[in-house]
């Protein structure tokens, strides 16, 4: 059936549709960060993930694209975020200098916007982006904005009446919308162009904003070769001019009714009589209900990330959920488990060759493509459940990634009987994984700890310890299997006459000295029958 024909199964395949229909012969798509703070997820979503699955599918539709990254390290340094060891003081002085002049917070980098840019670019392959880094600090320098500048100059009159219509503002006549970086103290935001001659501006530093003053020197340059630099919503235009970028993202706030999204194209088609692309909104990614800020120091970086999931998850959440629906990450709850889940369900409905697939499971084996960073293998991989993983990591703290292996193996968790050396490193990884979760983000009532002995002060009534003696009874009568022994559970609750939940509360107080634990059954057969029946006889 032709694709046109059916329904879109991964969002970015409707957009790349989108973009077939503007006949370009090279598609670039862009994401833009600035390197004032941390990079996080939230920000991968709009900047990275999006344009990479885009860029993605229009390559797998047989078009030529490309995707390049944006680092807008030409954007002043207006505040200090949060989360650096730094004295905020010592570096007041450099408010309002390009972030690519200021210096780095943490010895050993070359400037502040290098320091915070490092971790995300090394992290780019890692994930499966394949993109074009690209400094607005050295295009600047470079000379690649000079002649968008002097259009800008030219065109001021015509940028202050389309200015005023589409964001009601009240810029005055004479206006000139070019921002010089003063040749005495190197602030951009502080200065204000007085008169443009054709070759010529004329400036002075006169300006303060919220985060620095002007110095007060006046001068005359030619706004080339970084010496001046365009306003944001006439940046973003100008962009688009020069690199004849056909789509880019962006988070839904530049999108209201005059935002940037709006002044900015009307810019590039007015002004720079170019085509500008196609812009879709991106929602935000929320963490634990609350949104990243990457200067106040609340984020996951994509280096974080790697830490406690493998990064093909992370781009299976991006391909998962329409740009326009907001993502809300759990990752201090069992709720982390279900990301896991659904792209192990993904991976089985690739590999499953038999039988006509249901709508669902054809849309996850399309997500499962997107999600990939490496070639996909013949045959399904080895997999282990994440949950399984936190389990077998507490409840065997001492044994090795190896020893916690061959226990998996022997207790049914992983039933293939010859395992590849790509499945022994994707179990390892798996594990470290969940161990570092524990860690750092697991809650404290999925935290246990298998006791040695019965808790000291643990009070159980006849009931309960009439229903944990049946147990005993139970695992040395026979074996069992995670389904028959849940079954045999809700047996022994009849016959003793206890609430199913006392049931289990005592046999977790007994056996981790809480309320709460793991799925009782899987957990028994996992820790062995013997170490439960030496603790529930002893009640």
């Amino acid at each position: 059936m032709e694709k046109s024909k059916i329904e879109h199964y991964v969002w970015a395949d409707k957009v790349a549709d989108q973009l077939k229909e503007m006949k370009v012969k090279k598609h670039v798509i862009h994401g833009m960060w600035t390197p004032s703070g941390f990079f996080h997820i939230g920000n991968a979503r709009p900047e990275l993930m999006v344009p990479s699955l885009i860029n993605s599918s229009l390559k797998n539709q047989g078009l030529i694209s490309k995707q390049n990254f944006i680092i807008d390290d030409f954007d002043d340094f207006d505040k200090v975020p949060a989360g650096l060891d730094i004295k905020k003081e010592d570096f007041e002085e450099h408010l309002g200098k390009p972030l690519r002049e200021v210096p780095s917070p943490v010895e050993g980098f070359e400037s502040w916007a290098h320091y915070f840019q490092k971790d995300v670019l090394d992290c780019l392959d890692k994930f499966g982006i394949k993109a074009n880094v690209i400094s607005s600090y050295d295009s600047y320098k470079n000379g690649l904005f000079d002649e968008a500048i002097k259009i800008v100059l030219n065109k001021a009159e015509d940028i202050r009446k389309i200015w005023n219509d589409v964001t009601n503002a009240k810029k005055q006549k004479g206006w000139l919308p070019v921002m010089v970086v003063c040749e005495n103290c190197g602030k951009s935001a502080t200065t204000k162009v007085v008169s443009w001659d054709g070759k010529e501006v004329e400036y002075a530093c006169n300006q303060n904003v919220d985060y620095t003053k002007g110095c007060k020197h006046k001068g005359k340059l030619k706004p080339e070769k970084g010496k001046a630099k365009l306003p944001w919503r006439l940046h973003w235009a100008a962009g688009w001019f020069i690199y004849g970028t056909s789509f880019e993202s962006g988070g839904k706030d530049h999108f209201s009714s005059g935002g940037s999204v709006q002044t900015s194209q009307a810019f590039c088609k007015e002004i720079f009589k170019a085509q500008p692309p196609l812009q879709t909104p991106t929602e935000f990614l929320l963490v634990d209900n609350t949104k990243l800020s990457g200067s106040a120091g609340n984020v996951i970086s994509l280096k974080d990330w790697l830490e406690f999931a493998e990064p093909e998850l992370l781009r299976f959440m991006m391909a998962s959920y329409k740009q326009n629906t907001v993502i809300n990450f759990d990752l201090h709850s069992n709720k982390f488990f279900l990301l896991a889940d659904r792209y192990e369900k993904a991976e089985q409905s690739y590999f499953e060759k038999e039988g006509k697939k249901e709508k669902r499971d054809l849309q996850l084996t399309e997500i499962y493509k997107y999600s990939q960073i490496k070639e996909i293998p013949e045959k399904i991989p080895v997999q282990l459940n994440y949950s399984i993983a936190t389990m077998i990591a507490q409840t065997f703290p001492n044994k090795t990634l190896n020893e916690l292996i061959q226990i998996l193996h022997s207790h049914g968790w992983i039933h293939r009987k010859t395992l590849s050396s790509y499945d022994k490193e994707r179990l390892t990884k798996r594990l470290e994984l969940s161990k570092n979760w524990l860690e750092k983000y697991a809650p404290e009532d999925v935290k246990f700890t298998v006791q040695e002995e019965v808790p000291k002060d643990l009070k159980l009534n006849a009931e309960e310890k009439k229903a944990l003696g049946l147990v005993v009874k139970a695992l040395k009568q026979k074996r069992w299997t995670e389904k028959t022994l849940f079954e045999e559970f809700y047996d022994i609750c009849e016959k003793t006459d206890i609430k199913n939940t006392d049931f289990f509360r005592a046999a977790y107080n007994v056996l981790l000295n809480k309320d709460r634990g793991p799925k009782l059954a899987p957990f028994i057969l996992t820790l062995g029958k013997e170490k439960v029946i030496e603790l529930f006889e002893k009640i």
